[in-house]
């Protein structure tokens, strides 16, 4: 398990290295959601090599047992990272409340669209209740029309039955008859009835198709729905594919830079010791070059003066010890220059692309400057060493005049096997030097092929994240849309139904009616033809 710690003390071991105090602040748990840790969980580790300071944030891998796996890895990547991941979350979540507020708004709407719709269907309910008066009203009429037509056939079995009574029974029937045509049913109250009942299927017609429109509306939303889903699956696993392929490409790229710094500065090392070298060349052949001879006159040295004589070795030491205390304190010069080459060499090796270009420039002009110091320098070493020289001859003539015993000043160390050492030396360094630029220039064409291609892949995997938002933009859009239209159907079929079963019942009913109102008007022309 995944575990944030901060240093809580660091302390250098008795056989090198640090001993690191590791104090657990959050943990990582399978939802990949970080909690906080209460307590002192100290994590004692000597895997840290490099001195941190106190507060120093690390991520480690801890098993159940609270035991260290692995190399702790310093926090900072990791927590920019989140934080990243953190604002494009609260970006998107700012979006989603613009387009839940958009909803709010459509939504709005549609329900002042809805409340205007059940306003015309609750004035359709009022049209229905006054057609369900009038045919009750028509109900009346029926049951009185039904009273007559019994009575007419109780007429009638009364006239078969009895044929003594026939002039009473056939003015009953006038009477009856009469009565019937003067305040019967009228049939055009049933015409009229059918006729509004018509219209108002009309209009639930047009409703119905509306529903229809809207469900088929919903089918192929659904669909495009679907179809969607499917793709932006399809893009997420694509930017996964992505993500793998452009990490294993920036973890080649880190490796590749890694072996590449660590070349650049044993190239920095190299070019170090070649100048060392160089060096200590130029002043061993210093050292064994005596093909310079100096012009003294020894006649004159021998009978001259001892006290004169003694005046003059002293003079030229004395021009020897400022020559000597100059020239040291250009070598002292020349030593604190390499210093700073050196410095700046190792700064260079560690340093950034951004900073690279400066340090590149400061480097050259601090060699260009060791390099002047030291040609200066030649030519002063070869005058300390003439004063030199002159002022041995002078003190072997001096002390064999005064009796002391002759010293053989000119005696000197065979160096020309150093200088072919020397010279061998530089040719397996130049060797190596050679081989290292070339492997160099190899790895920087190979990192400059790996960052396009890592640039490329960059793209790549921004497109489709980009590609991605849009796409689930358009599902957020689309379901809103579903959603919507699924909630009108539901209203216009919750409305519908009740209205549509009331149009039928009233339709079966004046049907009915209809066809007692014909069979009781062929009734009643039967009996007005038989009188």
């Amino acid at each position: 398990m995944l575990y944030l710690a901060e240093v809580k003390n660091q302390n250098r071991g008795f056989v090198g290295g640090y001993k690191t105090e590791l104090k657990l602040l959050a943990s990582q748990g399978v939802d990949q959601t970080w909690n906080t840790l209460g307590g002192e969980d100290i994590i004692a580790t000597d895997l840290i090599a490099d001195q941190t300071g106190k507060g120093t944030l690390y991520i480690i891998n801890l098993d159940n047992n609270k035991q260290l796996q692995g190399t702790p890895e310093l926090a900072g990547s990791r927590i920019v990272n989140y934080l990243r991941h953190f604002s494009r979350t609260l970006e998107k979540s700012k979006s989603q409340e613009e387009e839940i507020e958009e909803w709010k708004t459509s939504l709005k709407i549609q329900g002042e669209e809805i409340g205007r719709r059940q306003a015309e269907l609750d004035q359709q309910q009022q049209i229905l209740q006054q057609q369900q008066e009038e045919l009750v009203k028509l109900e009346e009429e029926k049951n009185k029309l039904n009273g007559a037509w019994e009575q007419l056939r109780e007429e009638q079995r009364r006239l078969v039955d009895n044929q003594t009574n026939q002039g009473e029974i056939k003015g009953k029937l006038q009477n009856i008859l009469s009565d019937i045509g003067e305040n019967g049913f009228n049939p055009e109250n049933l015409h009229q009835a059918f006729a509004g009942l018509n219209n108002q299927q009309n209009v639930l017609n047009n409703y119905w198709q509306q529903l229809e429109a809207h469900k088929s509306t919903l089918q192929q939303k659904q669909q495009e729905l679907d179809g969607k889903k499917h793709y932006i699956e399809q893009l997420r696993q694509d930017m996964e594919t992505q993500q793998n392929n452009l990490q294993k490409a920036l973890t080649g790229l880190q490796s590749d830079q890694i072996l590449l710094a660590e070349k650049e500065y044993s190239l920095g090392q190299l070019n170090l010791n070649l100048e060392s070298l160089s060096r200590l060349d130029l002043e061993v052949s210093f050292l064994a070059d005596d093909s310079e001879d100096i012009e003294i006159d020894f006649s004159a040295l021998e009978s001259m003066p001892l006290g004169k004589l003694e005046d003059t070795v002293n003079q030229i030491q004395q021009e020897t010890a400022k020559l000597v205390n100059f020239v040291n304190l250009q070598e002292e010069e020349l030593t604190l220059q390499s210093d700073d080459v050196k410095q700046i060499q190792a700064k260079l090796n560690q340093a950034s692309e951004v900073e690279r270009f400066s340090l590149e420039t400061e480097l050259a002009d601090s060699q260009e400057a060791m390099k002047l110091l030291n040609e200066t320098l030649v030519g002063q070493r070869r005058t300390l060493k003439r004063q030199q020289k002159m002022l041995n001859q002078h003190l072997r003539i001096f002390s064999r005049r005064k009796g002391i015993i002759d010293l053989d000043f000119s005696d000197t160390i065979n160096l020309r096997p150093v200088l072919a050492e020397i010279e061998t030396q530089q040719k397996l360094m130049q060797q190596q030097k050679d081989k290292l630029n070339a492997e160099i220039n190899a790895l920087r064409q190979s990192n400059h092929h790996i960052e396009d291609h890592v640039s490329e892949q960059q793209q790549q995997y921004s497109h489709k994240q980009a590609q991605l938002k849009q796409e689930e933009d358009k599902w957020l859009n689309l379901y809103g849309e579903v959603t919507q239209t699924q909630a009108q159907i539901n209203l216009l079929e919750q409305l519908l139904h009740p209205i549509q079963e009331q149009v039928n019942i009233i339709r079966n009913h004046l049907q009915s009616l209809e066809q007692l109102t014909q069979k009781f008007g062929h009734g009643f022309h039967q009996l007005q033809s038989m009188f």
